[in-house]
Formats: structure tokens, sequence, C-alpha cells
């Protein structure tokens, strides 16, 4: 399959760039960018078990915003204890 696409010679020139410091050749640069784009997974993918564990902790949203707080603070005062 072959397609044309036109961009900004900026942008061109940044492709260029990384290509080369690479040594890869324009083409198979930018191929190998938009193959590893394409074959990575999308945000909703990454974060559904995340998400399905979470629905199956029987947590709420609000509860889990508190633990989040509370371990953000504990972190916080830790940092905080070793700079003292």
């Amino acid at each position: 399959m072959s397609t044309t696409i036109s961009i900004p010679t900026e942008l061109e020139q940044k492709i260029a760039q990384r290509a080369a410091s690479r040594g890869l050749p324009l083409e198979e640069y930018v191929r190998e960018v938009l193959r590893r784009d394409a074959e990575a997974p999308s945000l909703d993918e990454i974060l559904a078990p995340v998400r399905e564990q979470f629905a199956a902790s029987g947590m709420t949203e609000e509860e889990l915003d508190a633990l989040v707080e509370k371990e953000r603070q504990a972190i916080w005062d830790e940092k905080q204890n070793k700079k003292a």
C-alpha cells in the first residue's frame, strides 16, 4: 500500500533528523513510527484491567479519592521529613 501525505517543512526536517540520528532512511523511519503507533494499545485497553479491578472491589469513587489523597499526603510528609 502506498499513501502520500503533505506535512509542513519544519516537521519534515525534524522527522529527517530523527531518522538520520537512528541511521535509517526517512521512509523506513516513518514506517517504523507508524507501525509502533498502530500496534500500541489504546489508553482504554491499558486501563481496562484497572477499571475491572476497581469495579470488582466495590469501592466508591469517593473512597478511592480519599485513599489516593491519604497516600499522596503520606508521600509528601515523608519527603518533607527527609528534608528536615
